[in-house]
């Protein structure tokens, strides 16, 4: 927007106002530069969020994985209920596959 504006004064005024006009321009963008650069250089730096070990559950005869799944088959035909989530690391219960990676050609079954 600037430019444009400094292109129409070169047009309809002079090109030494314009000129000048652009020097100041440039100073005071640059100076607002410098500031924002010290400033994010002198602050404190932010404490990083606390990750938590990655969480896989594959219950009732499903299939889980942080990676991908090929070829995966999973089956609970038993009537046991799910147990509970006990909120860390990988779990694979009831006929299920789970994997903090990829899965490639796993098969479970659990029931008759």
């Amino acid at each position: 927007m600037a430019s444009v504006a400094l292109s129409v004064l070169v047009i309809v005024g002079d090109l030494n106002t314009a000129g000048q006009l652009a020097g100041v321009l440039g100073a005071v963008v640059g100076a607002a530069a410098l500031i924002f650069s010290v400033h994010t250089m002198t602050r404190a730096p932010q404490s990083p969020s606390p990750q938590s070990a990655p969480q896989v559950r594959a219950t009732g005869g499903s299939n889980a994985a942080l990676g991908s799944i090929r070829n995966a088959q999973a089956r609970d035909t038993s009537a046991t209920p799910v147990p509970p989530d006990t909120g860390d690391g990988v779990v694979a219960a009831n006929g299920s596959n789970a994997s903090g990676g990829d899965i490639d050609g796993a098969t479970a079954h659990r029931g008759q």
